[in-house]
Formats: structure tokens, C-alpha cells, sequence
């Protein structure tokens, strides 16, 4: 049994933060039906995509996944419909009346000028728990602008705070601005299905790119940074003490990490600096210090092979790790051991695809684990639609000619 088993999840998301919320709810358990527009979002369009063919790195055949999907849609029944026609819409109503939870990223007022908005939905079902995910939020003078990750980086201070201060504000490596509010926003449904499990009603859960991101970057006391005139950028160190950063080994790099007076002495017992910096305030805020402390640690890490310097620094309790690529974290230990990356599957073949997926990072002492591969597009249109809504295969024949509903074939 998985944690939340029995909850069904009507899913009208596209490219990455409104994925991100359903894969983990799908992770967690729920049936996780994903609606989308013949053809699909944009992220069917771009090669490679994988199949029982193997990859194809040219046109796709009708069951081959893109490497986006592949990863992104595991759990969820892929059903396509056809939003804009008024029978795709009374069909998304239907289903709507069913659910427990709808999730959808559409730019404010899409939903509403489909007919398809909270204020409609909720007269359906008002158990229905609606969240949206837009860059600014439904209300507000920012709140019809477009956005995406990039730009949200830019306008919470992420770029300004991220890199080195004589550098240009630096973008994070991944779209952490689509992915954290899809977290939010995943939190904010299970907040709201707790509340309707005590009143019986659902709510409307809005959740912002740009919020998500300033609450992120302003759990650091960037006002006292400000006053103390400390940089806004500090790169790989913290202006609040050293030593802090990532160091210069024989044969790489290492992350040093040191937090408390105890770790410091044990440190500098291990390096035989002596009375040398014994009483000096690593944790002033002075910016000399604080680089005369990094530049000795760096002068002395750089004489010791990676692996051997993070041995001695663990045994004397010094928290350090190996700067590693996204490559190299495939083959690392603990990651192997707790099963955080999973070879991807095509629904059509046993044989495991050449590409990882992230698990889910959550472990329970009782749920179970696992998830299913990702549908190619439009698999479960007539099971889903004939399962829940009764629709016999005449009604559903008919939807196909007219172009409201496809399946994988068209």
C-alpha cells in the first residue's frame, strides 16, 4: 500500500513545475491522470525519444517516448482530449466530478476562458482540491505575465546571489525555478486534502514560480549580510566564516565544511598549523581572515589525492565530499545503495532503457515503493473514458472522428 492510494489526480500540466508535482504524487500512490492536447505539450516534440525499437534519434514512431515524458509522466495514464472543442471540455468536467485533486501550470485566465477554472469546477465537485502553478500567482500586477525558469531566477535575486563577486550573476544548473514551486505545490495539496479530510470541502491551492523562489533564497539573513556590507554573490564560501569552500586536492577538487569551534580545532590540530589561528574569530565576518584561512587549507589540501583527503577528514569528523559531475554520482555509493536513480523502462519492452530517472527521495518504514513506467501518448484515452465515464465504444469511435479525443495511433 502506498501512501496515498485511493486518491485520483486529474493532471492538465505541461513542461516541468506542473510534472514535478504529479510524478511525485504518482510516486506517492496516486492514480495520476494526465490530460493533454493532441499531438502533446512540447516536450513530445524534440529527439531522442526511446521505444521497442531502441533510440531514435530522427522521427519517432507512435510508440516511442521522448526522453522527457519518459521520465517525467511515470505513474500517470496518458489520455488526450481536446480542450478547445465544447465536447473536450464537458468530457474534462466529467472527470473533474471524479477526482479528489486537479493540477494544472496554464498562464492565469486560460483555464477560466475554458470554462475549466476553480470558480467552475468547484460547483461540480466542491471536494475538488485545484491547484495552480503560474510564475507570479493569480493575483497581483506581475499576475498575466509569462515566465519560466529562467527568468523567475532572475527576478527573485537567485542570479544576483549565485557565482563569485567579480563574476556575472550566474543561473543555477538545473531549473530548480520549475522544480521547487512543483515541491510547493505538492506540499500545498496534501495540506489541502489533511483539511478536507476534517471539513469535507476542497480549496484552491495557487502557488507562484516567483514566490517559491524568494521563499527559498530569503531563509538567508540577506538583510544583515546588506548591512554589514558582506557581497551578495560570495561563491563557492560563506561570508559568516571560514574554512568554507571547495578546495584544490593532487587529483580534483573537495568540498570543506566547517561549522563549529570543536570541527575547526580538530582541523587544525590535523594540519599542524600549531598555535597558529588558535584564538583567531574564523566566524567574524572578516573578509582577510577569512581568506588567509582558505588559502592555507587550500595549500594544504592540494598536496593530497581526493580520496585520501576525505578519509582523513572524515575520521576526524570534518564534514568534506568529492566534487563530482551528474555523471559520476551514478556510480556513488550511497546513491546506489538507497536506489535514487532507476533505470527507465519503455511500457512495451523488460528490457531497461540506456537513460536514468531520479526515484522518489522520500523512504517510509511501511509504504511501499515503485512506480510505473510512463504511457506513450494517448494510451489510456478509451480505458479511462470508458471506465469512469461509461462511454461504450460507438460514443467513443464517434469522439474519435471528430477529432475530441486520440489515442496512441493518431
Amino acid at each position: 500500500m502506498k501512501p496515498l492510494d485511493g486518491i485520483r489526480v486529474l493532471d492538465v500540466t505541461q513542461i516541468v513545475s506542473g510534472p514535478t508535482c504529479t510524478f511525485l504524487l504518482a510516486a506517492l500512490g496516486a492514480e495520476v491522470i494526465r490530460v493533454e492536447p493532441p499531438g502533446g505539450d512540447v516536450t513530445w516534440k524534440p529527439p531522442p525519444s526511446y521505444g521497442p525499437g531502441g533510440v531514435n534519434r530522427g522521427p519517432r514512431g507512435p510508440r516511442d517516448l521522448p526522453l522527457s515524458p519518459l521520465r517525467r509522466q511515470r505513474g500517470k495514464r496518458s489520455l488526450v482530449i481536446d480542450l478547445k472543442q465544447d465536447e473536450g471540455q464537458a468530457l474534462f468536467k466529467r472527470l473533474a466530478g471524479l477526482s479528489d485533486v486537479l493540477v494544472e501550470n496554464a498562464r492565469p485566465g486560460v483555464m477560466e476562458r475554458l470554462g475549466l477554472d476553480y470558480a467552475a469546477l468547484s460547483g461540480v465537485n466542491d471536494r475538488l482540491v485545484y491547484a495552480s502553478i503560474s510564475g507570479y500567482g493569480h493575483d497581483g500586477p506581475y499576475r498575466d505575465r509569462p515566465s519560466m525558469d529562467l527568468v523567475v531566477q532572475s527576478e527573485s535575486g537567485l542570479l544576483a546571489k549565485t557565482g563569485f563577486p567579480d563574476g556575472p550573476p550566474t543561473k543555477v544548473g538545473v531549473t530548480i525555478g520549475d522544480q521547487v514551486p512543483g515541491i510547493y505545490a505538492a506540499l500545498g495539496i496534501l495540506a489541502a486534502l489533511r483539511q478536507r479530510e476534517r471539513d469535507g470541502r476542497g480549496q484552491w491551492v495557487d502557488v507562484a514560480m516567483l514566490d517559491a523562489l524568494v521563499a527559498l533564497i530569503w531563509d538567508e539573513p540577506l538583510d544583515e549580510f546588506q548591512a554589514l556590507g558582506l557581497p551578495e554573490r560570495s561563491g563557492n564560501t560563506d561570508p559568516r566564516g571560514a574554512p568554507l569552500d571547495v578546495f584544490p586536492t593532487a587529483d580534483g577538487w573537495a568540498a570543506i565544511v566547517v561549522t563549529s569551534d570543536a570541527q575547526w580545532e580538530k582541523l587544525r590540530e590535523h594540519m599542524g598549523l600549531g598555535e597558529r589561528f588558535e584564538t583567531a574569530d574564523r566566524t567574524s565576518g572578516d573578509p582577510l581572515l577569512r581568506r588567509e584561512i582558505n588559502r592555507i587549507v587550500a595549500e594544504w589540501t592540494r598536496l593530497r589525492p581526493t580520496t585520501e583527503l576525505i578519509g582523513e577528514l572524515t575520521r576526524i569528523g570534518v564534514p568534506c565530499g568529492a566534487v563530482g559531475s551528474a555523471w559520476s554520482a551514478r556510480e556513488h555509493p550511497q546513491v546506489a545503495h538507497r536506489g535514487m536513480l532507476e533505470r527507465l523502462v519503455h511500457p512495451d519492452t523488460d528490457e531497461p532503457a540506456p537513460f536514468l530517472g531520479p526515484g522518489l527521495p522520500i523512504r517510509f518504514s511501511r509504504a511501499e515503493r515503485g512506480i510505473r513506467p510512463a504511457e506513450p501518448l494517448g494510451t489510456s484515452t478509451d480505458a479511462v473514458l470508458g471506465e469512469l465515464l461509461g462511454l461504450d465504444p460507438n460514443e467513443l469511435r464517434g469522439l474519435h472522428q471528430r477529432g475530441v479525443i486520440a489515442g496512441p495511433e493518431e
